[in-house]
């Protein structure tokens, strides 16, 4: 894959090589953060499959960089064949049971809840994930999990389906994403529970010795009582996987939370409300090397003979599955269905988070709390939010609220304010000495300068030689610059679907050059409009200030750019 689609980003290591696409660590300068860059394997994508994948890809990335929670990896920036996401440390879950093997109930449920949540809070936005897995849940050093690939992990395997080739693992794959029904958000539920068993037993609910054995397990065979693995659980537990691992999707929980709260013994909100991360040992998050059991798994499976029969081994599964349960029926009352019950709808909440977190948050002139946190029943019409935190500038964006839907998520970067340094060093201008002029005999300093001979003091100064480039305050001494080339910054289509509106105050440095340099962010309206300008500025050109002739730099005073919805 070649980097220029994102050399902004200063790209600088392979970190991880998945199925389908080579992750790198990168830095991106325009706001000063590590960042993570996920690109796409070309050599995967075949004639035909190529438009059509890139397309989906840029769609689903797009739809999971609106999500913000705290326990989801972040995406800022979607390319035509890559994404720039969140860099995050820790290690992953597989790592860590690779580790401990299994975890007790209380770290398990420290893990499982604020993915839970997470879980949950995309399913009400309309995102499913598709790829839950051990691999793809990361735990911090303080302990706190991140949810990983939302909403682009799954177009691994849809990708390569038409062409014949499986990738993914079908471990903790539903049976309908197996059996290519239509997939809705219970199949991440599904696939929650397998995580979550496999955290409490140490073992995966469906096991076998190749592909064909999995997905027939994962198909037609009950899980095995997690107590039957680990008799330190619960009794209750078995009953609770058991719903949880339904092969039909409408007999499981209504939502990830319910699935926790079954298995805590309580509500899972005041669980969710109680939890105090507990931090990951330094030694072992170093220790670890990135993990390759999964990619092992992978390569496997793709070697093996069983993969070319895939195409025809999935539906014969189905086959064989309406052959046991014919079977069964003759011996055995068929289940009863246990209908989940409808989950109620969720209140539209307006979720705010601020990078670094902590920031306090105003709603419409009156002070609500602390990022991150969420706001709900929100009345219709036009809002205003602002956040402010010490070192930083304040943001500050407003939107309009619709009766009847859920406001998009707001994400503000906090940009570090700098004192602007005051002109030294050799480029800089050396402000004329004047003698004291205070009155009065008793004046030592006045006594000093009256023994300097007349015509000394008369003797015209040399005139300084300014240096090109030297950096001067711009006052009425200097002929300030102008601009010859660039457009002001365009409102961007995100901003006006969202119904954003606000202004970004921002000031910079003009060059001897002409160039704008050193852009600094006085006030924000959140990533998406201060994007906007910076991207704008950027190109902007100038000609140069000049004092005495000579070309220098100078810093030009703030400047806003409102954006504003028409009417």
């Amino acid at each position: 894959m070649e980097m220029q689609s994102f050399d902004r980003y200063e790209a600088r290591e392979e970190i991880g090589d998945g199925a389908m696409g080579r992750v790198y660590r990168g830095f991106d300068p325009l706001v000063r953060r590590p960042v993570a860059i996920k690109t796409v394997k070309s050599e995967y994508l075949t004639k035909d499959t190529r438009e059509e994948y890139l397309r989906r890809f840029r769609r689903e990335a797009q739809a999971a960089g609106r999500l913000s929670h705290a326990c989801i990896v972040s995406i800022f920036d979607v390319g035509s064949d890559y994404f720039v996401m969140e860099h995050v440390a820790g290690i992953t879950v597989l790592d860590l049971l690779r580790y401990r093997g299994l975890l007790d109930l209380d770290e398990a449920l420290r893990l499982l809840t604020p993915v839970a949540d997470a879980l949950d809070y995309a399913h009400r936005t309309g995102v499913i994930h598709r790829d839950i897995k051990p691999s793809n849940i990361m735990v911090q050093p303080d302990g706190r999990p991140k949810l990983m690939d939302f909403g682009v992990a799954h177009l691994e395997t849809s990708a390569m389906t038409a062409s014949g080739q499986f990738f993914g693992s079908p471990s903790y794959m539903a049976p309908e994403q197996i059996l290519d029904g239509e997939v809705t958000y219970r199949a991440d539920l599904f696939s929650f529970a397998v995580v979550a068993y496999e955290a409490v037993t140490g073992r995966r609910p469906f096991q076998g010795e190749s592909i064909t054995a999995i997905i027939y397990r994962v198909v037609n065979e009950p899980a095995p009582p997690p107590r039957s693995w680990n008799l330190d659980l619960p009794e209750s537990f078995d009953e609770v996987f058991a719903r949880a691992l339904a092969k039909n999707p409408a007999e499981r929980y209504p939502s990830a939370m319910a699935f926790v709260s079954a298995l805590a013994g309580r509500d899972a909100e005041i669980c969710l409300a109680s939890l105090i991360p507990e931090p990951i040992p330094e030694a072992l998050v170093t220790a670890l090397p990135a993990s390759e059991v999964e990619t092992q798994e992978i390569d496997a499976l793709r070697r093996s003979p069983t993969a070319r029969f895939l195409r025809w081994a999935i539906p014969a599964a189905a086959v064989l599955a309406l052959i046991a349960e014919i079977a069964v029926l003759g011996r055995t009352r068929p289940p009863q269905r246990v209908e989940a019950p409808p989950a109620a709808a969720p209140l539209p909440v307006l979720r705010i988070e601020t990078e670094p977190a902590g920031a306090s948050v105003w709603l419409n002139g009156e002070r609500v709390g602390i990022a991150p946190l969420g706001l709900a029943e929100l009345p219709a019409g036009p809002q205003q939010v602002r956040v402010e935190s010490p070192g930083y500038a304040p943001a500050q964006l407003g939107f309009e609220m619709i009766r009847g839907t859920t406001p998009p998520p707001l994400r503000f970067v906090m940009s570090p304010v700098a004192p602007v340094p005051a002109p030294s060093g050799p480029r800089a201008e050396a402000p004329a000495f004047r003698p004291p002029t205070s009155p009065g005999r008793s004046d030592p300093a006045r006594r000093v300068f009256a023994d300097i001979p007349a015509a000394a003091e008369k003797a015209p100064a040399p005139a300084p030689t300014l240096p090109e480039g030297s950096l001067v305050a711009l006052d009425n001494t200097v002929t300030a610059p102008r601009r010859i080339k660039g457009d002001e910054p365009r409102y961007p289509a995100e901003a006006q679907d969202l119904r954003f509106t606000g202004f970004v105050e921002l000031d910079w440095l003009v060059t001897e050059n002409g160039e704008p340099a050193d852009l600094r962010i006085r006030t924000s309206a959140g990533d998406v409009l201060d994007h906007a300008v910076i991207e704008a500025v950027k190109q902007w050109r100038f000609e140069p200030a000049r004092k005495d002739g000579v070309r220098v730099r100078v810093r030009v005073a703030p400047q806003k750019f409102n954006f504003k919805r028409s009417s």
